[in-house]
């Protein structure tokens, strides 16, 4: 099994390269390593990462989101601080996983596992969800556009809809797309009557 790659992020200039130094020693590939203060959206795009290992006294809010929005990667927070605030706020922030307790590279492999397999589920549902809402979209429009011309031209419910399947597949788009467009152009019509 190949080594995970690491991204290590601290805010204590002389615990980072002891961690360093002591991650590598127990086969982890360590393949950034940055104090807090020198994030930076530039660099953090040009990190080749499995997993982001934050490693913080006072975790703060802006700093786990700004790793979180601009890595896309499980990020786990190894801190001493245990206050339920703070915790919560770093969960809110999008952290894969939470450690009170220092980096203990024996027990490492087995925590950034579990917290790859936790952000994998996560990122899943986050999907699923959009995909849920993407299909109730695309059938609230369908509903609309077959109303639409139903109106228009005489039709029954069926024949709309055959209409816009047989225009979606001519013009290679979904029926919700083709719906969209045929919704958008008749508002587009109805403003420009008004505006005469």
């Amino acid at each position: 099994m190949p080594k995970l790659k690491i991204a290590l992020i601290d805010d204590d200039s002389e615990r980072v390269e002891f961690v360093k130094k002591t991650l590598i020693e127990h086969q982890f590939d360590v393949v950034a390593c940055l104090m807090t203060d020198q994030l930076n959206a530039f660099y953090l795009q040009q990190i080749h990462a499995d997993v982001i290992l934050l490693d913080m006294d006072h975790p703060h809010r802006d700093i786990i989101e700004s790793c979180v929005s601009q890595f896309d990667l499980p990020t786990v927070l190894f801190t001493k601080n245990g206050h339920k605030e703070t915790i919560k706020s770093a969960i809110e922030a999008g952290l894969t996983a939470y450690i009170v307790d220092g980096i203990q590279p024996a027990k490492l492999d087995n925590i950034l596992e579990i917290a790859i397999e936790q952000y994998k589920k996560h990122k899943k549902l986050l999907n699923d969800l959009h995909e849920t809402k993407s299909k109730l979209a695309d059938r609230k429009d369908i509903e609309k556009a077959k109303v639409l011309l139903m109106n228009l031209h005489q039709l029954n419910e069926e024949q709309s809809f055959q209409l816009l399947r047989k225009n979606a597949m001519s013009h290679r788009m979904t029926i919700g797309e083709m719906s969209r467009r045929l919704l958008d152009a008749q508002l587009l019509l109805s403003q420009s009557q008004f505006k005469e």
